[in-house]
């Protein structure tokens, strides 16, 4: 955002004073959802129940 801002408007500020803007305007980092939308269901329930618990058992 800093570099946007110097290069669009020619004004330079410190990461730390666009942090301190962005906050006050209520903008956060957005996370990544942790989750694949490829995912396959069934696939997952089979793993929890079958392949996981074996994994586990012979740790």
């Amino acid at each position: 955002m800093a570099e946007l801002i110097r290069v669009r408007h020619g004004v330079v500020l410190s990461l730390r004073t666009v942090g301190d803007y962005l906050r006050c305007w209520g903008v956060s980092p957005q996370r990544p959802i942790r989750r694949a939308y490829e995912r396959d269901p069934e696939a997952v329930c089979w793993w929890l129940e079958e392949d996981y618990p074996a994994t586990v058992r012979s740790r």
